[in-house]
């Protein structure tokens, strides 16, 4: 039931925000490891990661996203999610007093999840995230800026999952600088997560991990080339045994409508 609730609430959103629709965007990514808050849900293999969405003049994103990996025997880590995503700036004209408020829906599945004790069903469920970011101009005139932030996640499972997965929060902390060229921005992110057990029944809830993150885009009309090299120290091992190396590239394209 709560499942259903959920649903119909994000396809409400969505049919009600669809006049007011000003973008569409097709976005073809890889990830030479899927990683989500410290973990992998790739099985630590690379991934096709496309998506789909509807921009809107309201501050709304509508997403349809996907993790596939490249070997199809590991199928079972198949990922897709229907995101309703909302960011407002506020503050705009009090100079230094800018902030983002932001916050999305996501409603995620595991298509083929192949357990015996709950086959023929999936893992699926909902992720909740709310967040406020501070952006800070450290030169105008060199395009330099830092921005502070935290953000909280919520995980509930529904069905099979609930039996297995576990309803947790994660806080997450970061820091990063983003400078501006004519076609090309630069940027260097860092995050520590506080998981509280989301998800996994075995990870010890505290601090997971420390996160690094180097990111280029570089943008030709409408075509964007993104990419990005991420290291991750792993201090909860019950989290992921191994500090991580990954690396994404995106390439999209917008659309006006």
């Amino acid at each position: 039931m709560t499942r259903r609730i959920v649903l119909l609430a994000v396809l409400t959103i969505t049919a009600t925000q669809l006049k007011a629709q000003q973008s569409f965007t097709i976005d073809m990514g890889t990830a030479s490891n899927y990683i989500a808050h410290g973990r992998t849900l790739s099985g630590n293999l690379p991934c096709f990661q496309p998506s789909a969405t509807y921009g809107l003049n309201t501050g709304t994103d509508i997403l349809a996203w996907f993790s596939l990996p490249y070997d199809r025997n590991t199928s079972f880590n198949d990922e897709w999610n229907l995101i309703v995503n909302q960011s407002t700036d506020i503050f705009t004209n009090k100079g230094n007093w800018k902030m983002n408020l932001h916050g999305y829906l996501d409603y995620w599945m595991n298509p083929n999840t192949q357990n015996p004790v709950v086959e023929p069903d999936f893992y699926n469920g909902m992720k909740y995230n709310a967040g406020i970011h501070k952006p800070i101009s450290i030169s105008a005139a060199s395009s330099l800026s830092m921005t502070v932030g935290y953000d909280y996640y919520f995980y509930q499972t529904f069905g099979a999952g609930r039996d297995i997965l576990r309803d947790a929060g994660i806080h997450e902390f970061l820091i990063k600088f983003n400078k501006s060229f004519k076609n090309l921005n630069l940027g260097t992110k860092s995050v520590i997560s506080n998981n509280r057990g989301a998800i996994n029944p075995n990870i010890i809830p505290g601090w997971g991990f420390f996160l690094q993150q180097l990111s280029a885009n570089f943008k030709i009309k409408k075509v964007s080339l993104s990419s990005s090299i991420n290291y991750q120290y792993t201090i909860e091992k019950t989290l992921h045994e191994d500090n991580l190396l990954w690396f994404t590239l995106n390439i999209s394209r917008g659309f006006k409508i």
